[in-house]
């Protein structure tokens, strides 16, 4: 008799605990990213030719605060581009010619999204401010200066190289602007990017 209630509640334990899923971890994590757009590409307007143009510049800064559960991560961006001729930052400080200048200052929010092994894809919408400037030394006229407000979109492509260090490439077209006008803009710009964690927790569910 021992023996026949000991098989049959094994029996029946061992049902019982079938088709149960197995504990698994799941991760989350906050932090802030440091970003570096050195490489920028702009389509913008010139307002002193009435035509849209392009232009390549280097220097950027940009600081992030993000979110992360698993593989999936949310961050709110902010950062400056401009249009400097050198990648290492020196601004030509002469007074001769004509100079046309772009930048801009965006303020974003990003889902991040795993693509394959290292590589992932980024999507979200943005706020840009570009600014417009036009400088004749030789006929001493008045500067021409002219910001507008967009909003955009943001796509990208990044790799991680690991858990801190991250290189992406950003496409912003804009969706429409907040002024009278309506002329098309992009900013493409490619960043190298830190990331640092700082808060980090691990649950079984």
């Amino acid at each position: 008799m021992k023996t026949f209630f000991f098989v049959f509640f094994s029996f029946f334990f061992t049902l019982s605990t079938q088709g149960q899923p197995l504990p698994k971890d799941s991760t989350k994590s906050a932090g802030i990213t440091f970003s570096f757009p050195w490489v920028n590409f702009y389509n913008y307007f010139d307002y002193k030719q009435n035509v849209n143009k392009n232009k390549s510049g280097f220097f950027g800064l940009g600081i992030a605060a993000y979110y992360q559960k698993d593989k999936n991560k949310i961050s709110l961006n902010c950062g400056t581009t401009e249009d400097l001729s050198s990648p290492i930052g020196i601004i030509d400080y002469s007074a001769e010619g004509t100079k046309t200048s772009i930048g801009s200052k965006y303020a974003e929010l990003v889902y991040h999204r795993p693509i394959y092994h290292s590589f992932g894809g980024i999507f979200g919408l943005n706020f840009t401010n570009y600014n417009f400037q036009y400088i004749d030394y030789t006929a001493h006229l008045p500067k021409i200066k002219k910001t507008v407000n967009t909003l955009g979109g943001t796509f990208g492509v990044e790799y991680l190289f690991n858990r801190t260090i991250t290189v992406a490439a950003f496409y912003r077209p804009i969706l429409g602007s907040f002024e009278a006008e309506d002329y098309y803009r992009h900013l493409i710009s490619i960043d190298v990017r830190l990331n640092l964690e700082l808060k980090k927790r691990k649950n079984r569910i």
